[in-house]
């Protein structure tokens, strides 16, 4: 396990990196909180009962002390808004997609870009490079605070019957097998997978399944794809049956979540 322990008595620093398609960041945790947002690209991130699919119009609020593991899907470019401790225990003890508003993401592209001697030369000096770095902090937290948010975590398990199950699932959202199918594949009776799923994620099969299409549905809608196209990908046969089942997790139609 490794922890990235960054010391600093400012309300907010930054922290950003590249990474190559499939890279994977090995479980560790942060001393500050975390919010983790791919400016390109996509990422998955892994924690010890949870995977979470980050939307591109998202980012994901991790607490300090958190363990997850982050997988890379493209060329990804992350930056991050590292909150102190104390503060970042105001936002709670768990994960949740923050929906990036433009003043957020312009913010922390800010926060995040590098000075450089352009940058020192408009700043006449330090005392107001400091005010400008300090309202700059201030304004990442408040808009973290105030941010439209929701708990949209995917359920995983250790199981290794259900991880082959929900891997496919989740690279295959169209599939359209029921779980005899995925019984008689996996050499196991459709009763313990009814169990399994209950004991290991809280949600039965039908249930699970619907969260994994809202998580993936809301890519979908940040890349402009049509309602009917998106129902198309994820196996629904209509656009009002994945526009009902939508609207039934998240209280509001697919329209209202695009980028």
């Amino acid at each position: 396990m490794t922890h990235s322990a960054r010391r600093s008595a400012a309300l907010v620093t930054s922290m950003s990196s590249s990474r190559e398609h499939g890279s994977i960041i090995p479980q560790h945790f942060h001393c500050r909180g975390q919010l983790l947002y791919a400016v390109e690209g996509h990422i998955r991130v892994y924690t010890s009962d949870h995977i979470w699919i980050i939307p591109p119009h998202c980012a994901l609020w991790i607490p300090a002390y958190y363990e997850h593991s982050v997988l890379s899907y493209g060329q990804v470019c992350l930056n991050s808004a590292m909150v102190e401790e104390t503060a970042a225990q105001t936002l709670g003890q768990h994960c949740f997609l923050v929906r990036m508003s433009n003043l957020l993401r312009e913010l922390v592209l800010r926060l995040n870009h590098p000075k450089t001697d352009d940058d020192l030369t408009t700043q006449p000096n330090n005392d107001q490079r400091q005010a400008l770095d300090q309202a700059l902090q201030l304004l990442i937290f408040n808009e973290i605070q105030q941010s439209h948010n929701f708990s949209l975590d995917i359920p995983w398990s250790r199981d290794p019957r259900l991880i082959q199950i929900c891997s496919e699932l989740i690279d295959h959202p169209d599939s359209q097998k029921d779980l005899d199918a995925w019984a008689d594949q996996i050499g196991t009776s459709s009763r313990t997978l009814i169990r399994l799923f209950q004991k290991e994620m809280g949600l039965n099969f039908r249930h699970w399944l619907q969260r994994m299409h809202v998580v993936l549905a809301l890519g979908y809608l940040s890349e402009h794809l049509s309602i009917s196209q998106i129902a198309g990908k994820l196996g629904y046969q209509s656009s009002s049956a994945f526009t009902a089942m939508f609207k039934k997790q998240l209280g509001a139609p697919p329209s209202h979540f695009r980028k």
